[in-house]
């Protein structure tokens, strides 16, 4: 009887983190998102109030700071669960949900980071969907590789103008890379990248010969 190589096994186990972690996070299917990451080392905390919190979450006396990430795909957005409230107020629609975010973003999801599930510019006219605060984040291994499975709640009065005020850094995800740049830098890339499909069509209808499949010079 002949025994399974134990180094063949432990391969295996390597290949299929792989997949899980490495593979399905950028192939899967995904839901791209506006997401507001509170910035730490920008960020002024009231240590003396509020047992260390600031005065306001988002306003004038608030000293919080995010970066402010564009086309972020999150993925397993759940379905949304509403319930109404009675408050002071008068009655508040309360929705919930959660979304996943995969440590090869290369960054921590906090709580009071601020979700949009849309894309300002996609609906420039009718831009009305609410902002989610997360409020809970599971993580699901203590490795290396991880996700982070992230609860979030709908916030009442928040808009996005008000969260611009207080943005230090705007960055974007690529998906070229699948990493997160800053702004300019994903501009450049993508210039980059239009000049070489340009080229690169040039090149094909000037010495590409259908017939043989060979380039010709």
């Amino acid at each position: 009887m002949s025994l399974q190589n134990y180094e063949r096994l432990y391969n295996y186990i390597h290949e299929y983190q792989r997949l899980v972690y490495e593979v399905y996070s950028k192939h899967a299917i995904a839901f791209l998102t506006t997401y507001y990451h509170v910035d730490v080392q920008e960020t002024i905390w009231d240590n003396e109030k509020l047992m260390g919190g600031a005065y306001e979450r988002v306003g004038e006396l608030s000293g919080i700071m995010f970066h402010k990430i564009l086309l972020l795909p999150v993925f397993f957005s759940e379905e949304i669960t509403t319930a109404f409230d009675a408050q002071e107020i008068g009655y508040v629609k309360e929705g919930e949900t959660s979304l996943v975010i995969p440590s090869t973003y290369n960054f921590t999801p906090l709580p009071g980071d601020k979700v949009k599930l849309e894309q300002a510019f996609l609906r420039q006219t009718n831009d009305t969907y609410p902002i989610y605060t997360v409020t809970g984040i599971e993580k699901s291994t203590n490795t290396d590789l991880v996700f982070y499975k992230l609860k979030a709640k709908v916030e009442q009065s928040i808009t996005e103008e008000q969260l611009q005020n207080q943005v230090s850094t705007v960055y974007s995800f690529f998906e070229y890379s699948k990493k997160i740049h800053t702004l300019e830098n994903v501009q450049r890339m993508a210039e980059l990248l239009q000049r070489n499909t340009v080229l690169r069509n040039q090149i094909k209808q000037s010495f590409y010969d259908s017939n043989s499949g060979f380039y010709f010079l």
